[in-house]
């Protein structure tokens, strides 16, 4: 016969039960701790409109972290946590628009409410959510009684953001996730906040319920500084002066083995920049990879321009079609090249001051080869007005600059363009 004890204890693993059932949620872990989760009542199920309920769990080191309804960025509904600063965090509903960072819209953003539960504590940030119209916004539509709906995520490491707006401006993401819900296990019978109280659930970084998916995570940040750096090395300094070591110095293995290095730097640093380009699936999707890739694809042909050049001019001691070619393709194509630069430090969201450190020693290094040129050829004129071989010689006419003593040598009455 049962005693009391076993009595009350059935009941109170029954009332445990459904309290428990009242309060069911899905989650999914991304990476480690970053974790999500949602509930939808049972009356938004079967109406299929009404609030649904998310939680978005992550560590104090990252800057940001996001959910979002969808199978991809564009087109998705977004929303982003970050700190606001004062131990509590914010949420900002942002339509998805393909690879590029999510604004945020008032007129057109999802109506979220910030609940009980959220906030910092210690090292961990938490952000329970109602949205009240998330089955629909212009991009798609969500179905919440789905067995497999789409969803999205993506995180950035980094300093709080410390903001309270839901305009704050937001870095690239680290790595980004795309994952399946099961929402029919995520039935809740209370319109309520499914996250507090005796009966809520917090999803395990061990493990996700009701979900499946897939983590891409980027390239470090290594990867992307090395591909900047030596971009920035190869086309704001080593190229403008590789270019002035002729009208200098007259001495054309030093120009052409200069620039081969700083070639071979430039295909180096590109064959970086384009794995980090498709491991962000940013690879032709924006401007400073498409002019990148023209840029390093057309002075693909330089070293076999200057060939050329120094070939005609071993023979003719003068400039020809390709010696122009050459030389005003390289400076157009290297110009667009340092222009690239800042746009790649703007998609980086790099410091003012980065840009401009960047902007400077660029205008220095082309003003460097310029006045090298301009001085240069000042003083080549004024030796050839007697014609002098040795006017000719100072001048390093033909190959940019050309001083080449052999045709010099073979060609002394030959006047140089």
């Amino acid at each position: 016969m049962p005693t009391y004890s076993s009595f009350a204890a059935a009941a109170a693993a029954a009332v445990l039960s459904a309290t428990s059932a009242s309060a069911a949620t899905v989650s999914y872990c991304a990476s480690g701790s970053i974790c999500y989760a949602v509930g939808v009542p049972s009356t938004t199920a079967s109406s299929g409109s009404g609030n649904i309920y998310f939680q978005i769990s992550a560590p104090t080191t990252y800057s940001w972290v996001a959910l979002g309804t969808g199978t991809q960025m564009k087109g998705a509904n977004i929303f982003i946590m970050y700190q606001d600063g004062a131990g509590n965090v914010t949420v900002s509903a942002r339509p998805g628009t393909g690879h590029q960072q999510p604004q945020y819209d008032a007129s057109t953003a999802s109506q979220l409410t910030l609940l009980s539960g959220s906030g910092v504590s210690g090292d961990t940030m938490v952000a329970n959510v109602q949205c009240a119209n998330c089955e629909s916004w212009s991009g798609g539509t969500l179905n919440v009684a789905s067995s497999g709906s789409s969803w999205i995520a993506a995180w950035k490491e980094g300093s709080s953001l410390a903001s309270t707006s839901q305009s704050e401006s937001i870095s690239y993401h680290d790595a980004h996730s795309e994952f399946n819900l099961d929402l029919t296990q995520a039935s809740i019978t209370s319109d309520s906040n499914p996250f507090v109280g005796a009966a809520a659930t917090t999803p395990s970084s061990s493990g996700s319920s009701g979900s499946s998916g897939t983590t891409t995570v980027r390239p470090s940040s290594a990867v992307i500084w090395a591909h900047g750096l030596g971009m920035a090395i190869a086309f704001a300094v080593l190229y403008p002066l590789g270019s002035a070591v002729m009208p200098l110095f007259g001495k054309w293995q030093l120009h052409s083995g200069w620039q081969m290095v700083t070639w071979l730097l430039m295909w180096s640093c590109f064959g970086l920049g384009v794995y980090g380009a498709q491991q962000r699936n940013m690879l032709f999707t924006n401007s400073h990879v498409q002019l990148g890739t023209v840029v390093v694809c057309v002075l693909a042909i330089q070293p076999a321009l200057g060939f050329i050049h120094h070939q005609q001019f071993m023979k003719t001691g003068s400039r020809g079609i390709f010696s122009y070619a050459h030389i005003w393709w390289g400076r157009l194509w290297l110009v667009l090249g340092v222009i690239n630069g800042g746009l790649g430090l703007q998609l980086t969201d790099a410091s003012n001051s980065l840009i401009i450190a960047y902007s400077v020693i660029a205008v220095i290094m082309y003003l460097v080869y310029a006045v090298v040129k301009t001085l240069v050829s000042f003083r080549s004129r004024s030796r050839r007005s007697n014609g002098s071989i040795e006017g000719r010689k100072a001048s390093g006419a033909g190959y940019v600059e050309h001083g080449d003593e052999m045709n010099l040598n073979r060609y002394p009455d030959r006047q140089y363009k």
